[in-house]
């Protein structure tokens, strides 16, 4: 998979745009343990937790150092992602989703602003993600592949799965 990569001290220009929508955006707010169940719905079928137990996706979502989401005026959610930070050198981002018929509206740009301005994440050197289908959504925030050679080695420890 694709890594994508936000490097702040090179990369400062965010873009704050949204396309303009027919109705106003849900606010996004913090989540907790009770939208958990609502979550692992909202990403069941998912490419990027294929393979892992949904009580494991859970463990990993309340570990989140970030973790918001919107819901619709009925309270169901609708979309929701995740960061984990160290606040300082990096910060990963995982679970962007929007529920199907929310989706072009522009709640996945609105996740991504209040994230990357979170005070967890706000002053983090790297901004990193990896996706397969949503380059463009991440190129407007500044994130840009990185395939070419790193200064570092990336080792992998994979484990059995969860």
């Amino acid at each position: 998979m694709p890594d994508a990569t936000l490097d702040l001290a090179t990369e400062p220009t965010i873009s704050h745009t949204s396309p303009p929508v027919s109705q106003p955006l849900p606010p996004i707010v913090p989540l907790g343990e009770e939208a958990l169940p609502e979550a692992l719905t909202l990403l069941e079928g998912t490419y990027w937790n294929e393979g892992i137990a949904p009580e494991a996706v859970g463990r990993a979502i309340l570990a989140s150092t970030v973790w918001v989401g919107a819901r619709e005026p009925s309270g169901a959610l609708v979309a929701m992602a995740r960061v984990l930070s160290d606040t300082v050198k990096v910060a990963w981002i995982f679970d962007v989703i929007v529920r199907p018929d929310w989706r072009g509206k522009g709640l996945a740009q609105a996740l991504m602003r209040a994230m990357l301005e979170h005070p967890a994440v706000r002053h983090v050197r790297k901004v990193r993600l990896g996706t397969r289908d949503a380059h463009g959504l991440y190129a407007k925030f500044g994130f840009r592949s990185t395939t070419q050679a790193l200064h570092v080695v990336e080792m992998v420890l994979e484990r059995a799965s969860l």
